[in-house]
């Protein structure tokens, strides 16, 4: 990273301070001078000056005041231009000098203004420490709030130094302790941006403008940036840059029967590990930080990059190396595909407003990197590809089927993947260095073609080897962000995991011996990352792409990746359930069938809350035997899931096997017929299905009858399916029911008169009869001990 571009990224990300200060008790006057003198009185040393002038000049009052004090190449240029860009609209100078301001505005949460209004809900002002936080209702803030905030930041901030290593560990600080705040306390305007997001997108714009105007020889930046403003917003001098993984699945559930969820869970980890190693070597040789990048979970990102020559070689050089790395890895398993696209500062502040510039910038990179999906070999990749020699002795490994170094009948890789899990779930600390050791776990590309080595291990011998000179090239840290450990980046990991083992998972279960595997994700999030905020209702552009900012974007990006990556843990909490992959949008679970169910339940449940209903999630939860293949219950899991998003309003459930379609022969004879499947939505799930009709069969029969009422329940659910195809045999049904009667003098006899009628009427009723068949399923399953060999539901 060059020095202009170090300074503007450190002035970005601290510009703002002096908010936290004044609101904390500061007195009246500019934030931005209060943000000067605090920084200046706790960041010691010459090397800090240009980073605090651009604290102390980043608004334009402040830059014409200060025309003789500045030379004309100071960052506090590029830090004022991006600050403006960041927010998509001027900033006020001064806050607190007038009623419009309010010291104690609370922050609201991002999902305010998302597919639509959801008034009301504000954020509580805790720091991030990885627990759940749900919107609230308005709780103003304050001053003692952003005085412990001001306080964390006198005691952290001396130990930084205005050097690359630092820029991770300043991340996680402003993360910490300013997410909770808003940038704006302007009642004219929606506080639903974080002071850290604006400053951490601030950041990320100021280094882009830094290597462009350096790219462009341009050397008065007073000029270029201030005095001429609006032309250089027209210049593309950004890039949008968007990269993807395919064949994921494929890649994830290559396993073998034998340490399946071991295999599964490091596969999935490998990834989203190998997707950032691909991002931090992006970052590096484009010259940026990680405040560059918008968006990285699920196998896909997007980052903000500077629309240079270099920047442009760098992207297509190494996205070249590294899928020629993985076709030598993993042959055809793995490939990532990657487009950019230029853009100007009027495209990312959505100017002019009736042109959707924004929106289209997304899609037009989507486009290309759709288009590389179908083009992802050249020639040469074929040729390597088709040249690959077979092992001498012929062996392949038994998981993936490569031939190269087995040990145990595994190739490297897999084996790897099996031993791995423990290291994931006990070690804190991933290491990644240009040295190789005994202790390294794997071997990753390098930008500059070489090689870097991975190790899981933990803080104190992380430490021990920054001390000692070792060529560190970062350091990762897992959900536990480590302030004063240079080259540190804290990665969020959905990694609860009550066992590792199916048979034990299986074992947990309530009544029949199950597991259960649930695949769930975001509906439409597409649409809502590209067109969520902008306020369809309204037909003025510029009223209805008024919430369409970065700031607000990077936001929403960075609150999914906390709710599925971190908050999910906690969510979890006690049950008999392991995370196999959880980020970007999407959960993948497996664990004891009945707490799978309510697994399910509380994802959902907590989502629609900290979502504030702008969002919902579908899901398909299959249940199974322990020893039935895992790539199999995965996909037919997934078929179950895509069922649920087929129900009008998606925000649904599917349970237990995917539908079966009606299949006919050349006559059109029905061969198989289809069946009706268990999909619902949560809401009907709930009430309908569990409270009211699964309570009922709880409620008569109880535990001392429920080996009976199993048995009962087997023939009324024979008729109730049989009715599902035709007309139900009321006769029969009623005879069954008045076999449980008990005698009209018997103390339980109007529970069973309840119980009858209820069984009845919703026998008589379509909808009412699916719902009690789902329930009967249910009810059976929590009160059936053992179970059926064919691994599957009868």
């Amino acid at each position: 990273m060059n020095v202009l571009t170090l300074q503007s990224t450190y002035g970005g990300l601290l510009h703002d301070t002096g908010k936290a200060v004044y609101r904390a008790g500061g007195q009246r006057g500019s934030h931005s001078e209060q943000g000067y003198q605090f920084l200046h009185g706790v960041l010691s040393g010459a090397d800090w000056a240009p980073a605090l002038d651009c604290v102390r000049y980043h608004h334009a009052a402040a830059l014409r005041g200060a025309a003789k004090a500045l030379p004309d190449d100071s960052p506090a240029y590029i830090v004022y231009l991006a600050d403006d860009l960041s927010a998509a609209a001027d900033r006020r100078e001064v806050e607190g000098e007038s009623s419009s301001f309010r010291r104690d505005l609370p922050l609201d949460s991002v999902f305010t203004h998302l597919n639509g209004s959801h008034p009301g809900w504000m954020m509580p002002a805790q720091p991030q420490d990885g627990s759940l936080k749900l919107p609230r209702q308005q709780q103003p803030l304050s001053a003692s709030v952003y005085a412990d905030a001001v306080r964390k930041l006198s005691e952290c901030l001396p130990d930084l130094q205005p050097q690359p290593e630092w820029i991770n560990s300043l991340l996680g600080l402003l993360e910490t302790q300013f997410s909770c705040f808003p940038s704006s306390t302007f009642t004219g305007e929606s506080p639903d941006v974080s002071l850290f997001d604006h400053a951490k997108t601030t950041a990320a714009i100021a280094a882009c403008i830094s290597e462009y105007v350096q790219a462009n020889n341009i050397t008065d930046l007073r000029k270029a940036l201030f005095e001429q403003e609006k032309d250089f917003c027209q210049k593309d001098a950004f890039l949008l840059y968007t990269a993807d993984f395919s064949r994921i699945q494929k890649f994830l559930y290559t396993v073998h029967t034998e340490n399946a969820l071991r295999s599964l869970r490091s596969r999935s980890f490998f990834l989203e590990l190998l997707m950032e190693h691909y991002l931090d070597e992006l970052l590096a040789g484009c010259g940026v930080s990680r405040a560059n990048l918008i968006y990285s979970g699920g196998g896909h990102c997007y980052v903000l990059l500077p629309n240079t020559a270099a920047v442009a070689d760098t992207l297509t050089r190494w996205n070249r190396q590294f899928n020629h790395w993985l076709q030598q890895q993993f042959g055809t398993q793995l490939f990532l595909a990657n487009a950019w696209t230029p853009c100007s500062g009027n495209d990312l502040t959505n100017t002019p407003a009736e042109k959707s510039l924004y929106k289209e910038l997304f899609r037009r990179v989507n486009r290309l990197l759709e288009q590389h999906k179908f083009h992802r070999y050249t020639a040469e990749d074929l040729r390597l590809l088709n040249s690959t020699a077979a092992y001498p002795d012929g062996r392949e490994c038994k998981v993936c089927g490569t031939s190269a170094n087995l040990k145990d009948d595994l190739c490297p890789w897999c084996k790897l993947f099996v031993d791995l899990s423990y290291k994931i779930q006990n070690k804190c600390v991933l290491v990644v260095s240009r040295q190789p050791s005994a202790a390294d776990d794997c071997t990753l590309p390098a930008l500059d073609g070489g090689s870097e080595y991975l190790s899981l291990t933990d803080q104190f011998s992380a430490r021990k080897r920054l001390a000692s000179g070792e060529p560190v090239v970062r350091v990762y840290t897992k959900n536990a962000p480590f302030t004063g450990l240079t080259y540190s980046t804290n990665l969020y990991v959905g990694d609860y995991a009550a066992s590792n083992s199916m048979e034990e998972l299986a074992g947990q279960s309530e009544g029949v011996r199950r597991i259960a595997v649930c695949r769930m994700d975001v509906d439409n999030l597409g649409h809502a990352f590209i067109s969520g905020f902008e306020q369809e209702n309204e037909k003025d552009p510029v009223k209805r792409m008024h919430y369409v900012t970065l700031s607000r974007t990077s936001a929403f990006s960075r609150q999914m990746s906390l709710f599925f990556k971190c908050y999910i843990n906690g969510i979890l909490e006690g049950l008999h359930v392991s995370i196999v992959y959880a980020g970007g949008d999407d959960v993948f679970l497996v664990g004891a069938w009945n707490d799978v169910l309510e697994a399910a339940q509380r994802i959902q449940r907590n989502f629609t809350a900290f979502s504030c209903g702008a969002l919902t999630l579908s899901a398909g939860i299959g249940i199974f035997d322990d020893h039935y293949p895992i790539r199999l219950s995965a996909e037919e899991t997934a078929a179950l899931e895509e069922a649920a998003k087929h129900l009008p309003g998606k925000n649904a459930v599917a349970l237990f096997t995917p539908e079966r379609k009606a299949v006919r022969d050349a006559k059109g004879n029905l061969l198989v017929q289809p069946e009706q499947g268990h999909i619902y939505a949560w809401d009907v799930f709930r009430t309908k299905v569990l409270t009211e009709k699964v309570g009922c069969l709880q409620s008569f029969f109880g535990k001392d009858n429920a080996e009976h009422g199993n048995a009962m329940l087997y023939n009324l659910l024979a008729l109730l399916r049989e009715a599902e195809n035709d007309r139900i045999n009321l006769a029969r049904y009623a005879y069954l029911l008045a076999r449980l009667s008990p005698k009209k003098n018997a103390p339980d006899y109007k529970l069973y008169e309840q119980f009858s009628h209820s069984m009845m009427d919703w026998a008589l009723d379509a909808v009412q009869r699916h719902q009690l068949i789902t329930a009967i399923y249910i009810y059976v399953y929590q009160n059936r001990k053992g179970g059926d060999t064919d691994g599957r539901m009868e």
